[in-house]
């Protein structure tokens, strides 16, 4: 069997259902943050692919839970050469921008290329960079994708499963308005166009009257809005002003007491902090630091209290359980972290910091993570107890992310609500954050898992890559390589006129092509 029928081949969903029903009517989606309110994808990544994923079709679909598809993106085959260097994709025909542009190979290459050139700011065009060598267009429905070496990971790093490095632009348009326009009126071949977008309040889009993906889209207007205080955001569900919000998970009762349905996506997210480098003049260098801070937070508490029960204990840092799940790494009782707050002091005081030291925490909601600030105050509150000096310095996401990408505070504490991804997915997240030749976003510096992460890029044994990706799960908890909280299940509710709603689990995508499809 070819390696495209192992990778690539995917579950098969059925074709899209056309209604003849004209779109009418607004769907209105509130969330707590976007996180970076930003159109263009090469500068958004993916925390902002629940509405550039309307806007824009990527090269390669998938199905809600995750799997690659022909059916639902621009590639409707893909194929490797026998040395996996060669990936072949041949292209859906008739696609056209909301110009009125043709779709062609044309406009792929060019997408990919700026999706990783240095103007990208995505956060996963740091692979693609190191192992692209050349684009070639064959036909305008046909694009070859040359590599430097053998590697499996070109389809998903392409897919929806991922950033948006894979979303298809429109090159004449772009060309001829460029970047910066594009970046206040961009232009897509999804099933919505762009309206409008008010920084802080809202995108704007409709529909097209008629697309290959969803058919005639249900809604005529699709809005997202930024609502970050959650009595506002359940006061609109209450309204009927809006249909689709973030929940914190201890309102969750109230809101079903009420009548409005919940909807979770299972096992979601690791809630995860980490420091932001170098290290190496400030106190987390030391792994015994590491392990006393880690130590000296009850997860149980945060579970049951600020996540109101829907959460577990989480061990290994960036640990997500889909990829521990295809590795077969066994996550056992072990890899927890106890509640220890008399060996986290001991540890400190055998580092040198018998009285503790200052330590910064960013604290900023996250989308679909409205107990941002919360929790940031729990975990500084442990940290406090064992003679730390946290200060909690309240901000918006944006304003974090600058400080983390300029390096600005080394030592200072961020956190994600990482979405839970499978093996390809988590091994995307590690070069992210774990490896330090990529980008000046990484928070681990380690030449041991540089070493594993690079071999995994070209190795195309799957066995293998297996072996190496459960001795950097080992690596990462063994040398305390950031605090892995708890694992959440992450709720959303609606308003009674959704009748249904699968929210997928795909990371950052709410999956809102289910509820803009005729059905």
């Amino acid at each position: 069997m070819k390696t495209a029928a192992l990778l690539a081949l995917c579950l098969l969903g059925p074709s899209p259902v056309w209604a003849d029903a004209r779109p009418s009517g607004e769907l209105t989606v509130a969330l707590s943050s976007f996180a970076t309110e930003v159109l263009d994808p090469v500068l958004g990544g993916h925390g902002v692919k629940f509405y550039l994923a309307l806007i824009f079709d990527y090269l390669i679909g998938v199905t809600p839970d995750g799997q690659l598809s022909p059916d639902l993106g621009i590639a409707t085959a893909w194929e490797p050469s026998a040395d996996h260097k060669r990936w072949t994709f041949t292209l859906r025909r008739g696609v056209r921008f909301h110009n009125g542009d043709e779709l062609t190979s044309s406009d792929v290459k060019w997408s990919l290329l700026r999706a990783i050139s240095k103007r990208s700011t995505t956060g996963y065009a740091g692979v693609l960079r190191a192992l692209l060598q050349d684009i070639e267009t064959p036909a305008p429905d046909r694009v070859v994708i040359v590599t430097k070496e053998p590697t499996l990971v070109i389809p998903p790093y392409l897919s929806r499963a991922l950033s948006s490095e894979g979303m298809i632009l429109p090159r004449k348009y772009v060309e001829a308005v460029g970047d910066d326009m594009f970046a206040q009126k961009p232009i897509g071949s999804g099933p919505y166009r762009f309206v409008e977008q008010v920084t802080g309040s809202h995108v704007k889009l409709t529909a097209v009257e008629r697309h290959w993906r969803l058919g005639t889209p249900k809604y005529r207007i699709v809005t997202f809005r930024v609502v970050p205080e959650e009595a506002t955001r359940m006061a609109m569900v209450r309204r009927g002003d809006v249909d689709v919000a973030d929940v914190s998970r201890d309102r969750v009762r109230e809101m079903e007491r009420a009548g409005f349905p919940i909807y979770y996506r299972n096992n979601d997210a690791l809630l995860h902090l980490w420091w932001i480098l170098p290290w190496d003049r400030v106190p987390v260098r030391d792994k015994r630091v590491r392990e006393a801070l880690n130590l000296a937070i009850d997860r149980r508490e945060i579970a049951a209290t600020i996540f109101g029960g829907k959460a577990e204990p989480a061990g290994v840092p960036f640990g997500l359980t889909w990829g521990f799940r295809d590795v077969r790494w066994r996550n056992a009782e072990t890899d927890q972290y106890p509640f220890d707050p008399a060996r986290a002091r001991k540890l400190l005081a055998e580092a040198g910091y018998p009285r503790g030291f200052p330590i910064s925490i960013f604290a900023y909601q996250l989308p679909a993570l409205p107990e941002g600030k919360e929790m940031a105050e729990a975990v500084s509150g442990y940290w406090q107890k064992i003679g730390v000096q946290p200060k909690l310095i309240p901000v918006d996401y944006p304003a974090f992310r600058k400080q983390w990408v300029d390096r600005a505070a080394p030592g200072a504490v961020g956190y994600y609500n990482l979405p839970n991804r499978d093996w390809i997915g988590t091994y995307t997240l590690l070069e992210k954050f774990a490896h330090t030749p990529s980008k000046p976003t990484d928070t681990v510096a380690d030449p041991e898992i540089d070493g594993m992460l690079e071999a995994i890029l070209r190795e195309t044994d799957r066995e293998k890559i297996n072996v190496f990706m459960r001795r950097i799960f080992a690596r990462l908890r063994s040398e305390h390589y950031g605090v892995p909280l708890v694992y959440l299940h992450t709720p959303y509710v609606t308003s009674k006129r959704i009748a249904h709603w699968n929210p997928g689990s795909v990371m950052l995508d709410l999956n809102i092509d289910e509820l803009a499809a005729q059905r």
